[in-house]
């Protein structure tokens, strides 16, 4: 959508998404689910979360709305991250009133494109938007990623005991099945896709490397490069 995000500045909205997730009480223990598509957002929030020391829940928005109560209760995820879509909120708005999820943080599509009001517009004009209240249970994703703080830092001990995100199951056998990830599986496979890489000349080069992940972020295939992606500016 004709903007440039560089390292660094990534950089600054995950801190300050983190800072701003703090707030909401999100640190060790919290469990925040992501419910978007292939945009900024996503991971902006998934660093983010990492970064308040909470862990990642990964949400389809093609779940059916039975999967996506399973999943919340299954889970204990206590906030999600989603957009004003009239495909997205109205689904997960109707979750905040009768299971354990407290609140939801919601950005629009075009927040971080070059001309925001010119997409939200078009959005609308397409009745592609949803209503979203103004109510104690809605924050803007936006709002949280302008703190202007620092993220209070959680070291971890023992990387390979630490659950950093909970991947869901295609549920082909029954319901969807989370499968634990830790801070030391994303780093190993991390770490994999440059040695394995690596030759003359190498196929991923530090700083120069250039990666097209077509598949869905909130997807187990796509984790492994989307994480591999931001090692140059971690």
């Amino acid at each position: 959508m004709g903007r440039v995000i560089d390292y660094a500045e990534f950089g600054r909205l995950v801190d300050a998404f983190a800072a701003g997730l703090q707030r909401e009480g999100v640190g060790p223990g919290v469990h925040v689910g992501l419910y978007l598509p292939n945009t900024p957002h996503y991971p902006i929030a998934f660093f983010g979360v990492l970064r308040a020391g909470g862990t990642v829940v990964n949400y389809s928005p093609l779940d059916a709305e039975r999967v996506l109560e399973h999943k919340i209760e299954d889970s204990r995820t206590d906030l999600i991250v989603t957009l004003d879509l009239a495909t997205l909120h109205p689904p997960m708005a109707r979750l905040l009133g009768h299971t354990r999820l407290k609140a939801l943080v919601v950005g629009s599509l075009g927040d971080f494109s070059a001309a925001p009001a010119a997409v939200r517009a078009q959005l609308a004009a397409a009745g592609q938007l949803a209503d979203v209240p103004d109510d104690g249970r809605h924050r803007s994703f936006l709002r949280l990623a302008d703190t202007g703080a620092a993220p209070v830092r959680h070291p971890i001990d023992e990387p390979a005991d630490a659950l950093a995100v909970l991947q869901y199951t295609g549920g082909t056998t029954g319901l969807p099945k989370g499968a634990m990830l830790t801070h030391a599986n994303l780093s190993a496979v991390t770490e994999q896709y440059f040695i394995t890489t690596q030759g003359t000349p190498p196929l991923l080069a530090e700083g120069q490397e250039r990666m097209l992940v077509v598949l869905p972020l909130f997807h187990v295939s796509s984790s492994s490069p989307a994480t591999a992606s931001t090692r140059a500016g971690a």
